[in-house]
């Protein structure tokens, strides 16, 4: 770590602390080793439990859902142990903004229980896999990237548009991890082109996404949007 002086807007000279090249770079790295740790310990867990069960599209949502919910404790728990703040309901002080995301939420949910009743098509095939997507999704990869990972780059990274641009790059990376559920869906015959696209798309998901972490500075905003989002097929 490194400390410098910087000048603030009242003219006086403020003693900044920040992270140097190596540790910049090393951080980077163990952020990297930790999603590709999470995808394979997904992955392995997932294809272990199908060794006992049959494999298909619900049984494939439901181990998922299990292992989501179960990393996404164990990064909550590691984020307090490195005293990293995940800043989830942060700038929700005043009741016009509580009640704003209250208002939001209310929505969102009422969008992801409704959206079945279109289809006409309630059953439980069906309302996994779209809670899956809707909630369990959205929560677990904004606690990983608009939460923990920018938590631990804002600490490194004296510009919080790096810690954005980053992390959005960092999101559609993340992606190639889930080539098995790709493999699913869209076989293996042009699996490479479909996981580039999904890739793509991704990217600009995390840049439209990650833009609500860098102007409103919490991560439940992210949630919303990113439910919305999947509410509608992303």
């Amino acid at each position: 770590m490194y400390k410098d002086l910087v000048k603030g807007k009242d003219g006086f000279d403020y003693e900044y602390s920040g992270g140097d090249k190596n540790n910049s770079s090393y951080t980077l790295l163990k952020i990297i080793i930790l999603l590709i740790s999470l995808q394979i310990i997904r992955i392995v867990v997932k294809q272990t439990t199908f060794i006992f069960i049959k494999e298909n599209n619900f049984n494939d949502c439901l181990i998922s859902m299990t292992i989501m919910i179960t990393l996404t404790l164990l990064i909550v728990y590691k984020s307090k142990k490195e005293n990293i703040s995940l800043n989830v309901f942060s700038y929700m002080k005043t009741k016009e903004s509580k009640m704003y995301y209250i208002l939001l939420t209310l929505l969102i949910f009422i969008l992801i229980f409704t959206s079945p009743l279109i289809t006409s098509d309630i059953s439980i095939g069906t309302i996994l896999p779209f809670i899956y997507s809707t909630i369990i999704i959205p929560v677990y990869e904004e606690i990983i990237f608009r939460s923990y990972i920018w938590g631990k780059l804002e600490g490194e990274y004296e510009s919080n548009f790096k810690v954005y641009m980053v992390t959005t790059t960092l999101f559609a990376l993340w992606h190639i991890g889930y080539i098995d559920s790709i493999a699913m869906v869209a076989g293996y015959s042009s699996l490479w082109f479909v996981v580039f696209i999904k890739c793509s798309v991704m990217l600009s998901y995390g840049l439209f996404i990650g833009y609500f972490r860098y102007k409103i500075k919490n991560s439940y905003s992210c949630m919303l949007i990113h439910s919305f989002i999947n509410i509608f097929g992303g």
